[in-house]
């Protein structure tokens, strides 16, 4: 009689599905899980960095119905996983690799005859992006300085007048002393009479005005320029003086939202590892896996 009742009740317990349990809510290491899971099976999200993850799931005691726990379906929402093997579940530990599909959560389920076993990993902590550096560049008041040029020491011999076969043309390149400073006006301090020595264009016999770009000679001015060429005419050989003035501005280029003592390029190039660390590829979801008698499809 015992012998007969023990048959019938291991009889009832194979023909009898387990339990579903209700959702749970637990924390792992990167944020909260949700696990929904029939009495009597494990499953487990294990991540492997931001993207990859794992998903593994089993019996908690050897199967109790003939021919194991045989898989039906196995899906994922938000990513993708290696297919699952198709042979039935059981008290080994059965794992696939998968990846997230962006920094959104990702939910992996495996339907078998006895019950239906779901993870959900949670989307990735929003993270903030350092702002962008961006180089400025900012003008400086304007600024003078008073030149005194000789015309044994800083004149040249370009040629002779044009307007003047006796008289040499001259000429002087002058430049501020900031380096990179751009020259906004030039002009000549009166000091008094320079005999023999004449400002260009000298009633046009030097045949150029009397400031010019140095590889621009029939333009006059030298706003915008770094260097500016003066041109003076003479008909003698004694020694002259000419005093000039030059404003100018420089250009002052600072990196906003660069850290404190790091270079632009430097920062530039944090910003941008910064910006990509994180971002998982994003790739649509594959169809579920179904399972037949035999053969997974």
């Amino acid at each position: 009689m015992r012998r007969a009742l023990l048959i019938m009740l291991a009889l009832w317990l194979r023909s009898t599905p387990l339990a579903a349990e209700p959702c749970v809510e637990d924390l792992g290491e990167r944020g909260a899980v949700r696990s929904c899971l029939p009495s009597g099976y494990w499953a487990e999200i294990k991540a492997l960095d931001n993207c990859r993850f794992t998903f593994a799931a089993g019996l908690l005691a050897p199967a109790r119905t003939k021919g194991g726990h045989l898989p039906k379906k196995f899906h994922v929402r938000g990513g993708r996983c290696e297919r699952w093997p198709n042979r039935p579940l059981n008290a080994a530990i059965t794992s696939v690799e998968c990846a997230r599909s962006g920094n959104g959560g990702a939910a992996v389920t495996l339907e078998t005859a006895h019950g239906v076993v779901k993870k959900v990993l949670a989307p990735l902590p929003a993270r903030r992006v350092p702002d962008e550096p961006v180089l400025e560049v900012e003008r400086s008041a304007p600024q003078t300085e008073v030149l005194s040029l000789y015309r044994s020491r800083d004149y040249r011999l370009i040629e002779l007048g044009r307007g003047c076969p006796t008289c040499g043309l001259f000429a002087a390149d002058i430049r501020p002393t900031q380096p990179d400073a751009t020259i906004l006006n030039v002009m000549v301090v009166p000091t008094g009479e320079s005999n023999h020595w004449f400002r260009c264009p000298a009633a046009f016999r030097c045949g150029v005005p009397e400031f010019s770009p140095p590889d621009q000679p029939q333009l006059s001015g030298c706003s915008g320029q770094r260097v500016c060429r003066v041109w003076r005419l003479s008909d003698g050989v004694g020694e002259a003086r000419d005093t000039v003035q030059i404003t100018y501005e420089t250009n002052k280029t600072t990196c906003r939202n660069c850290p404190q003592g790091v270079d632009y390029a430097s920062a530039r190039k944090g910003w941008e590892k910064a910006k990509a660390a994180g971002d998982c590829q994003i790739f649509p979801d594959a169809p579920a896996q179904v399972f037949g008698e035999k053969t997974a499809r």
